[in-house]
């Protein structure tokens, strides 16, 4: 795992929400004196930035740290995280509260400390030392340790992210694209805020499936401010898709879905710069996997089994939150018989994709044999198959989209009145919007057994 020595990448930090709450209930102390607390995190590589993933935390037992006013642990405690690090096959985290709000920086025996641990962390796990501060309003800093030129230096994380059930995220300030005013965005900022979107600004967004809700997401997305968003199919503008793609026209049949959209939201940004990175790859390949482990957040816009597989995968492993949507129509006789649009949003300790039935996995194996391409096999399947009906319409496909990027921002900015929606479903023909809250994950699931374990977790389905 040399790879998360790699200086010039990005990094990122990522906690379950659970685990964060057990943190915070442990680090900040009533008395107000500061704490530590050794644990466990995993590597999830993206092609642009690494993020490592909190797991787990190995709680002290008795003689194994002092605590007077400020802290200091015995050797017994940090052998121990390593003994079980190299055991498990992960890395070493090393915690500590200090009693001031906001992202924190570290005093002199803080970076002696850690320095002082990098080595043996490094030599016993392959993998640099992880620190991490929290401040008293429970804001976190973090960094790695590890060996560049002929030294173990000091690598500041971007951001330190809380995900689950709900989301927070800790930017360090001297990394993170700071609120500029402007005219083109000023009804959008006074909707949310302009911390909001500062926030807003320095995500990075993916949308996997460019058709008819992919490209009005991005579309959405570019409009609204966000600076980088990620682009991910491999498929071509046909004739059939133009009543329905935003941002393509006659001359784009035969180009690339990514290419054309990402062309038409670099025009439709309000922004001086917005990158836009078209990937024209399926999501299981290792190019396009990669990128979406550089986001923060994605929009699972796809409309095949196993492009959802990964991403249920994605969402629960990696620690990066998905919005899944989907339009199920049927028209008989000329008539339509019902429309009903579906969505959640999949995170650590709400109902993954797989439980939800957003998907079957003998579906997804039916993709792997290539029968879902096979025009005869998929002949010979009933008319109510799920991946044999065609009926969606540009204006379900608008519902839908607003949908989704409302649950994104209801979710990362905390303005809506509860930040679980549950699974909403719209009933065009009763015209009714529901919300299921009570869903939840079978108790065999085996996404939300595998939490935080990164790229240790294998995706089997991936090229």
């Amino acid at each position: 795992m040399a790879y998360f020595s790699e200086y010039k990448k990005d990094l990122c930090v990522s906690i379950p929400d659970t685990l964060n709450s057990e943190l915070l209930k442990f680090l900040l102390r009533k008395d107000g004196q500061e704490d530590l607390l050794f644990g466990l995190w995993y590597p999830s590589e993206g092609s642009e930035r690494n993020t490592a993933l909190v797991h787990s935390i190995l709680p002290p037992l008795k003689g194994d740290r002092k605590v007077h006013g400020n802290v200091s642990f015995n050797y017994q405690y940090f052998k121990r995280a390593c003994e079980q690090a190299l055991k498990n096959g992960c890395g070493v985290v090393f915690m500590h509260s200090h009693p001031f709000p906001g992202w924190q920086s570290m005093s002199p025996d803080d970076i002696k400390a850690e320095f002082r641990m990098a080595p043996t962390v490094d030599t016993i796990t392959n993998l640099p030392l992880l620190g991490l501060t929290v401040g008293s309003d429970g804001a976190w800093s973090g960094r790695i340790w590890p060996y560049y030129k002929s030294s173990y230096q000091r690598k500041w994380a971007k951001s330190v992210k809380v995900i689950g059930n709900e989301f927070s995220i800790s930017l360090d300030n001297k990394q993170k694209h700071c609120f500029i005013k402007s005219e083109y965005l000023k009804r959008t900022v006074s909707v949310w805020g302009s911390t909001n979107h500062e926030m807003l600004t320095n995500l990075t967004i993916g949308v996997v499936g460019l058709g008819s809700v992919g490209s009005i997401v991005a579309e959405t997305l570019a409009r609204i401010g966000i600076r980088k968003i990620i682009l991910i199919d491999f498929d071509k503008v046909e004739k059939h898709n133009l009543d329905r793609i935003i941002g393509a026209t006659k001359k784009d049949i035969g180009k690339h879905k990514v290419d054309v959209i990402s062309n038409a939201i670099k025009k439709s940004s309000p922004l001086s710069k917005i990158e836009v990175i078209p990937v024209p790859k399926n999501i299981a390949e290792k190019e396009a996997y990669m990128k979406a482990l550089d986001c923060d957040f994605i929009f699972c816009c796809a409309d095949k089994p196993r492009a959802r597989y990964i991403l249920n995968h994605i969402a629960y492993s990696h620690l990066i939150p998905v919005v899944n949507g989907g339009i199920l129509a049927d028209v008989k006789d000329k008539k339509l018989q019902f429309a009903d649009w579906e969505l959640s949003l999949i995170a650590p300790n709400r109902p993954c994709m797989q439980c939800l039935e957003a998907y079957k996995s003998s579906d997804v194996m039916l993709e792997l044999e290539g029968k879902l391409e096979d025009p005869e096999y998929i002949k010979g399947l009933s008319n109510d198959f799920l991946y044999k009906q065609n009926q969606n319409v540009m204006p379900f496909s608008m519902n839908l989209a607003s949908l989704e990027v409302l649950q994104f921002i209801a979710y990362t900015t905390g303005i809506a009145c509860f930040d679980f929606y549950g699974v909403q479903r719209y009933r065009f023909r009763q015209a009714i919007l529901s919300n299921y809250v009570d869903k939840k994950c079978n108790d065999n699931c085996d996404f939300s057994k595998n939490i935080a374990f990164g790229d240790s977790n294998i995706c089997p389905i991936k090229h």
